[in-house]
């Protein structure tokens, strides 16, 4: 029994509540502060970005030889002489690695106003002439470059070409929106110094032009009078039978080799196929072989006492080899990878040598080297 105005006491856990404080002043108090310091690091960056203290005033360029400043100058916008803190490097870099001449390159930021671009060229190894141009290629025949006359090289401002593929295969000839006339000029031999014609048998003379033969058969081309004159040792008598010699390629006396320049071996192009070839264009292996290997080659090689050799590749004898000044041409042919190998030019050196200790440099006016990937083949030789 209970009594009454006594309340009974519950059963179980009691529950203290106690009094919460709330925190809101001070975390907006952070806040505030926060976004003070956000927005001065933003004007800060601002600050940075604009100031004339960091725009890009100066242009380091290391190792650029065929590359010129103009077109370096172009791909980091430099003209416009943007912040040091808005310069893509890496994308300058790859936009850089496309230009003919550039392997690899590398941009680089000095604060506080200097962009440094270190460029790694490709190594000239032969000089390829077409038309007037004298431009050097790689291992891979690939035409990065241009010289003058005397060997020093020209700076080129042809800009990137449209993908990285296309540097090691494109097929494309130079234009006023792609280099300067100024380029083309300077690399230019003047009149004196670059034949019009190649080298070549008068249009009178019965003559065969050597091709490659396959491999195994026998190439004797049908020259009338021809071999029997020189089996004899007598200059023919028909004088329509010997070659209209052009004058060989000589230097522009005019140009003087700079402590840069190049000395390299030197190919005149005058095929068809080739004439729209340009900075980065491709020579095909096979004649870049048999290019280097004859190119290569001194008067001593052959057993002459001119001054230098002048190799000249075209449509009608293929490559031919004549001395400077003109004496004789040597008609070296046609070359391809599964018929007339670059392999036989040492035993076509060996034949030219001889043909030249037989009847005498002054008597020789054209050696035919037919020599081929066979063991039966014969050469022939026009004397005077």
């Amino acid at each position: 029994m209970t009594s009454r105005g006594v309340l009974p006491r519950r059963s179980g856990m009691q529950v203290r509540r106690l009094p919460v404080r709330r925190s809101s002043p001070r975390l907006r108090s952070v806040q505030v502060v926060a976004a003070v310091l956000m927005a001065a690091c933003l004007a800060g960056i601002l600050a940075v970005s604009v100031a004339p203290s960091f725009a890009a005033r100066t242009l380091e360029i290391h190792g650029a030889t065929f590359t010129s400043s103009s077109i370096i100058r172009t791909i980091l916008a430099m003209d416009g002489t943007p912040n040091v803190f808005r310069v893509q490097t890496d994308r300058a870099a790859d936009q850089l690695v496309r230009l003919p001449a550039v392997k690899s390159a590398s941009v680089e930021i000095r604060l506080p106003s200097t962009v440094i671009v270190t460029l790694v060229e490709r190594d000239p190894k032969l000089v390829w002439v077409i038309g007037g141009v004298r431009y050097v290629a790689d291992q891979d025949g690939l035409l990065f470059g241009s010289v003058d006359s005397a060997g020093n090289p020209i700076a080129s401002s042809v800009g990137p070409l449209t993908s990285p593929t296309e540097a090691a295969s494109a097929r494309v000839s130079p234009s006023p929106s792609t280099s300067s006339s100024a380029e083309i000029a300077a690399g230019s031999p003047t009149p004196s110094s670059s034949p019009s014609v190649a080298p070549k048998p008068s249009p009178t003379k019965a003559a065969a032009k050597a091709t490659p033969t396959k491999a195994g058969a026998k190439s004797s081309p049908a020259r009338s009078a021809t071999p029997s004159a020189a089996a004899s040792g007598t200059a023919p008598s028909d004088a329509s039978l010997v070659p209209s010699l052009a004058p060989a390629p000589t230097a522009d006396p005019a140009a003087v080799s700079g402590a840069s320049a190049l000395v390299l071996p030197v190919v005149f192009d005058r095929r068809v196929s080739d004439a729209g070839l340009g900075l980065g264009g491709i020579v095909d292996s096979t004649n870049l072989d048999a290019g280097y290997r004859l190119a290569g080659l001194t008067p001593i090689d052959v057993g002459s006492k001119g001054a230098a050799l002048a190799v000249v590749v075209d449509d009608d004898h293929g490559f031919t080899v004549s001395s400077v000044p003109t004496g004789w041409v040597a008609e070296f042919g046609f070359y391809a990878p599964t018929v007339r190998r670059t392999t036989v030019v040492p035993t076509q050196v060996r034949d030219l040598r001889s043909a030249l200790d037989r009847w005498g440099e002054a008597k020789v006016a054209w050696v035919y080297l037919v020599s081929d990937v066979s063991s039966n083949h014969s050469d022939t030789v026009i004397l005077r």
